[in-house]
């Protein structure tokens, strides 16, 4: 009975993965919107949205799959229509004034350059957004606002998409909550990390010596082995992550992408053959480095401040950290469980190593047939 919870379970985390669209199964759905008021309270603001969602929501490429410039020019009014009827501010009116195109860790962003005319207003003035919440539900907006009274940054979704602007001391503290749960919902909707993951979980309860694979005595050794990986990881993928924010290292996604495919491999070939050493945190810190240049695309256009960039950081780091022992805590017990099962050992480890192989193996291949 145990053994045929533990399949199920384990079956369907796989099956989740399975069915994620190979090319994108890491690349998250993110706006980056930066709004300035002036000292005469009048709002102004430039809006980045990658073109594959616009694209999927309205429509940008040609017959040959291709978007160029001269496809969004012509789709300029469109594009403009389509999302600003998704953002408005209390009393204003907002006026697109230019678009331009940029590259965010190698992903092309329309720029929405706008300016508002404001009337009279309800105090506090709020912004409401709604872009792409009917299509992605995990679509996130990064709000970064910027006062006269001080800066502050807000992630809005769909629970939290009406946001006042006139007061910053208010929400200091909610917002980094906030960037915690952003970073819990990219680990948990970011599938590459998330397989990542759970291909260092298949072996949570051994212990790997000369002789193979050794079940683990008690819950408490299993438990800090995971927590010891857990955080290996996360303290990689925060040095990248750091450094890339901070201008120190600069990696394209599009070769990123790749490469984090290339660790869950890697990670599934240490499952049945040792790699590098036998303890596995040195497996779990050499890939998170990687995995923290694939993190940096998602907070290295906020334009944030030295400080604010800080302030979120901590707490997109916090929230990965709390999404993994989230999923490993769901997933350990039923290792533990099954820990001295022949059946598992023998057949059902290797078999999920093969199947995340193979999974990690058709998204590298498309992420290089994209590079092409």
């Amino acid at each position: 009975m145990w053994l045929r919870l533990i399949l199920c379970a384990l079956a369907a985390q796989f099956a989740l993965l399975l069915q994620t669209p190979s090319a994108h199964a890491h690349l998250s759905s993110d706006s980056y919107l930066h709004v300035d008021i002036d000292a005469g309270g009048r709002p102004s603001g430039q809006w980045d949205i990658s073109l594959r969602d616009l694209d999927a929501a309205i429509g940008l490429a040609g017959d040959d799959g291709v978007i160029t410039w001269g496809g969004l020019k012509a789709r300029r009014a469109a594009i403009e229509a389509y999302a600003f009827d998704r953002l408005s501010i209390d009393g204003c009116a907002l006026r697109p004034s230019d678009m331009l195109v940029d590259r965010h860790a190698g992903a092309a962003h329309a720029v929405l350059r706008f300016k508002a005319e404001c009337q009279s207003a309800p105090a506090p003035r709020r912004l409401h957004y709604r872009l792409l919440f009917d299509l992605d539900p995990t679509h996130r907006g990064l709000l970064t606002l910027a006062t006269p009274a001080g800066e502050r940054s807000e992630v809005l979704s769909p629970e939290r998409a009406d946001i006042a602007l006139d007061r910053i001391d208010e929400s200091t503290s909610g917002s980094f909550l906030h960037f915690v749960g952003f970073g819990v919902s990219h680990i948990l909707f970011g599938y590459d990390h998330l397989l990542f993951v759970a291909v260092l979980m298949i072996f949570a309860a051994f212990r790997r010596g000369e002789s193979g694979w050794t079940p683990l005595d008690g819950f408490g050794a299993s438990a800090l082995q995971t927590l010891t990986i857990l955080t290996a990881f996360t303290l990689a993928h925060g040095v990248t992550l750091t450094l890339s924010l901070f201008h120190f290292i600069d990696a394209p996604a599009r070769f990123v992408e790749p490469a984090v495919a290339a660790t869950i491999m890697g990670a599934a070939i240490d499952n049945l053959l040792p790699l590098l050493s036998y303890a596995r945190w040195t497996i779990a810190f050499g890939f998170g480095l990687v995995h923290g240049l694939a993190f940096a695309t998602a907070l290295g256009p906020m334009r944030l401040s030295t400080s604010g960039l800080l302030y979120a950081l901590a707490g997109f780091n916090g929230g990965v950290e709390l999404g993994q022992i989230a999923v490993a805590s769901l997933l350990m017990p039923l290792v533990f469980t099954a820990r001295r099962k022949a059946l598992y050992v023998s057949y059902v480890a290797p078999a999920l190593t093969a199947l995340a192989f193979i999974l990690a193996l058709v998204w590298f291949v498309d992420r290089i047939e994209a590079l092409l």
